[in-house]
């Protein structure tokens, strides 16, 4: 029987030892050395790809051509000339060729121009924050992948060592070295094992299909992989990331844009005189005329049209100051959360994974020396794998906290440049 046990012993230990080895080579990159990793060229180049097919960024870019083809039409000018032929027959016919020209006294076209760049520098701005949206969902479901990758793989490496558990608890139950009681335990075990493995393969379909959704690719084995080094955290100037974010830039520019129509509502309350030249015969004696035409705004004088104006010049710089203060408690916000999640990841680096590999050798040892039951074996066990799940699920966090960082920064582009 003592043979038998320890035989039995040893060969779970040995399992416990191929599952440990398998997690170590699996995580070798997150503990092995506190360099940073540079982003490697193939997620780059995935990025890019789906950033030029997306239908949205296209969608954005079509309305940055539109807003450039009004500004370029608000830059004409404003009047055409018109032509008039006259000719009459009476006691003395008369014919007559003349131009009229209307005149753009205010320069309501200068403001129509100025109107219409800003709302082209809103539209760029708006192209900019929707590519760097697209990203931060695009980065952020590969990383929910890959956790729910990660914990998909331990819990079949889990499922599998209790299969093999299981087989052996039932030869020692034969030999008469297990009692029903730690039969019954080893078999809950497994069932348990079965149903996490069923979760984690479940929740690993869902993130996959979340990074379909965003790629409008097929499913796929080789995900590009995530950086498992990220930068430390450090100072920034806040004030300079947020007057570059592209979320503020187009409130700016929305605000330039209302403050610009203002302008043009005031302009078109004045008037603009028209200019007429004609010239023909009446008889037999030559005819030149000269007409000048002014609008008379008597029955309306347009102010209304500038009331609503300034009223929207408000509504815009309020909602500006707003988004604003939204965007500096993100961008706080998300600095702290990052610096939290990557000071714990630092922590797990250095104690937990030595810590978890000398917990593992120490159960196998105690167990094969019949110092640890069966039920404390598998609870112990539990919580050790537990714990590798947990690391898993903070690497996830890190990434995402990264990620929400660079948003509220408006910093994707120079991450994927390398320049960050």
């Amino acid at each position: 029987m003592r043979l038998l046990h320890f035989c039995g012993s040893a060969l779970v230990g040995c399992l416990l030892a191929t599952v440990v080895q398998a997690e170590n080579s699996a995580d070798a990159g997150a503990v092995s050395s506190s360099t940073e990793t540079p982003l490697s060229p193939e997620l780059s180049a995935f990025v890019r790809t789906v950033l030029e097919d997306n239908p949205r960024l296209l969608a954005a870019r079509s309305g940055v051509e539109a807003a450039q083809a009004r500004t370029r039409g608000a830059g004409q000018p404003l009047y055409n000339p018109e032509l008039e032929i006259d000719a009459e027959t009476a006691e003395s016919d008369t014919a007559s060729l003349g131009i009229t020209q209307a005149i753009d006294w205010a320069d309501k076209r200068g403001a129509r121009r100025g109107v219409a760049a800003f709302e082209a520098e809103a539209a760029q701005a708006e192209f900019e924050a929707a590519r760097q949206q697209l990203t931060a969902e695009l980065l952020t479901a590969l990383a929910g992948y890959h956790s729910a990758e990660a914990l998909d793989r331990l819990a079949r490496q889990r499922a599998d060592l209790m299969q093999r558990f299981l087989a052996l608890a039932e030869r020692r139950h034969q030999a008469g070295d297990l009692n029903q009681v730690e039969l019954d335990l080893a078999r809950l075990a497994h069932t348990q094992s079965l149903l996490q493995q069923a979760q984690a393969s479940a929740e690993r379909t869902d993130a996959e299909q979340a990074l379909v959704a965003v790629t409008g690719s097929s499913p796929r084995q080789d995900w590009p992989a995530l950086p498992e080094r990220l930068p430390e955290p450090a100072s920034f100037d806040a004030q300079k990331l947020l007057d570059a974010l592209p979320a503020l830039q187009v409130l700016h520019a929305r605000i330039a844009a209302a403050q610009s129509t203002v302008t043009l509502r005031q302009r078109e309350q004045r008037p603009d005189p028209r200019l007429g030249l004609r010239g023909g015969r009446e008889g037999s004696e030559d005819l030149v005329g000269l007409t000048l035409s002014i609008p008379l705004f008597v029955r309306n004088d347009f102010r209304a049209e500038t009331q609503a104006a300034n009223a929207q010049l408000i509504e815009a710089q309020q909602a500006g100051q707003d988004v604003y203060r939204r965007a500096q408690a993100r961008l706080t916000s998300a600095a702290e959360r990052y610096r939290v999640t990557h000071s714990a990841w630092a922590v797990w680096e250095q104690g937990g994974q030595p810590s978890l590999s000398s917990q593992l050798a120490l159960l196998e040892r105690l167990w094969q020396a019949g110092e640890l039951s069966t039920a404390d074996y598998l609870l112990q066990l539990n919580q050790t794998l537990e714990t590798r799940g947990s690391a898993f699920e903070l690497r996830g966090q890190l990434w995402r906290s990264w990620f929400d960082w660079l948003t509220a920064s408006g910093q994707f582009e120079r991450w994927l440049n390398g320049s960050l």
